[in-house]
C-alpha cells in the first residue's frame, strides 16, 4: 500500500471511528433518558413495572429500573428478594432472566450460597423458561467448588522475587490469602495491618496475590519496594486473565481467602484485616487448630 493511500485510509478510518463513538454515546444516552422516564411513569402509579417497555431498555439499566423502583417500593427486600418479586410479578422472561442471574451472581460473589434451593423453588413455581433455570444452575455449579471443607484449586503464581509457587508450597499452617489491586487505599491499607499480624500470630502464613495486567508486574514490585514490603513475607503476582481469577471466582477486591493447614477451604470468603469481625474469623483458627495461637 503506497504512502499517500494509507493516509487516506488512516483519515477515513478515523472518520468512521469518530462517527461511531458519536452513535454509541447516543444510542446510551437515549437508553437512560428512557430508563429514567420508565422509572418516573412507574413510581407516579401511571405504569406498571411489569410493562414490555423494560423489554427496549439494555441489560444494566433494566437491572438499574427494578432496583431504584424495588428501593423505594419494597424497601426491606435483599437482593435475592426482589429476584423473588421478578419471578413472581414480571412476565417478561428477558427481565426475569437478566435479573435473576445478576442476583445470583452479586450472591454468590459474596459466598453466599444459603437462598439456592429456594430460588429454584421459586423458578418451579413461576414457570420460568428452562433457559434461565439451566443457566442458573450452571452458574451456581461454577461456586460449588468453593465450599468450606473443599480442597482449593491449585495454583502456580510468580512471586515478587521471581519464584514460582504453588498451593501445595504453602501448606503445613493455616494460611490466609487476600487478593488485592494496585489502585485500592483500603488494600494498601490491608497491606500494612498484614505486616502486623505476622508478627502476632507466627503459626498463619499471611500471603497476598495482586490482580492486574502483565504490564503492571514492575509497578508492582516497585510498590512493594517503595511501601517496606519487599523482602517481608510472600507476595504473588496473578495476571488478571490467568487461570487463577477464574477458578477462584475473584469478582470484587479485595477479596480475602482462609485456609487450613491441608490446603482445604475453610473460608472461602472471608474478611479483610481491617474488618472489626476479623478477630472472630481468626479465633475459627484457633478452634480448628485445638491450642492456642501466638
Amino acid at each position: 500500500m503506497g504512502k499517500k493511500l494509507l493516509i487516506q485510509f488512516m483519515i477515513v478510518w478515523g472518520v468512521c471511528m469518530s462517527a461511531y463513538a458519536r452513535e454509541q454515546q447516543d444510542s446510551d444516552t437515549s437508553t437512560v433518558v428512557k430508563m429514567n422516564r420508565l422509572y418516573d411513569r412507574v413510581v407516579n402509579g401511571d405504569m406498571d413495572l411489569d410493562t414490555p417497555n423494560l423489554e427496549s431498555l439494555r441489560e444494566p439499566e433494566i437491572i438499574c429500573l427494578v432496583n431504584r423502583v424495588l428501593a423505594l417500593k419494597e424497601p426491606k427486600l435483599d437482593v435475592m428478594g426482589r429476584a423473588t418479586w421478578v419471578l413472581y410479578n414480571i412476565r417478561s422472561e428477558r427481565v426475569r432472566e437478566c435479573y435473576v442471574m445478576w442476583a445470583l451472581a452479586e450472591k454468590l460473589d459474596r459466598g453466599d450460597n444459603t437462598f439456592i434451593e429456594h430460588i429454584f423453588t421459586d423458578m418451579d413455581l413461576c414457570s420460568v423458561s428452562e433457559k434461565l433455570t439451566n443457566r442458573a444452575r450452571e452458574l451456581v455449579a461454577l461456586y460449588e467448588p468453593l465450599q468450606p471443607g473443599k480442597d482449593a484449586p491449585d495454583f502456580e503464581l510468580e512471586s515478587s522475587d521471581g519464584k514460582t509457587v504453588r498451593l501445595h508450597d504453602l501448606q503445613g499452617k493455616p494460611l490466609y490469602i487476600e487478593v488485592w489491586k494496585l489502585d485500592s487505599a483500603n488494600c494498601w491499607k490491608d497491606l500494612a495491618r498484614l505486616e502486623e499480624l505476622k508478627s502476632e500470630h507466627k503459626n498463619v502464613q499471611f500471603v497476598t496475590v495482586v490482580v492486574e495486567p502483565l504490564g503492571k508486574k514492575e509497578a508492582w514490585k516497585q510498590f512493594l519496594r517503595d511501601n517496606g514490603h519487599e523482602g517481608k513475607g510472600i507476595h504473588l503476582f496473578a495476571d488478571e486473565n490467568a487461570a487463577f481469577r477464574e477458578a477462584y471466582r475473584i469478582k470484587s477486591i479485595p477479596r480475602c481467602i482462609l485456609f487450613d493447614a491441608k490446603g482445604k477451604f475453610l473460608i472461602p470468603w472471608s474478611v479483610s484485616p481491617g474488618n472489626e469481625y476479623f478477630p472472630y474469623f481468626l479465633s475459627m483458627l484457633k478452634q480448628q487448630q485445638g491450642n492456642k495461637m501466638k
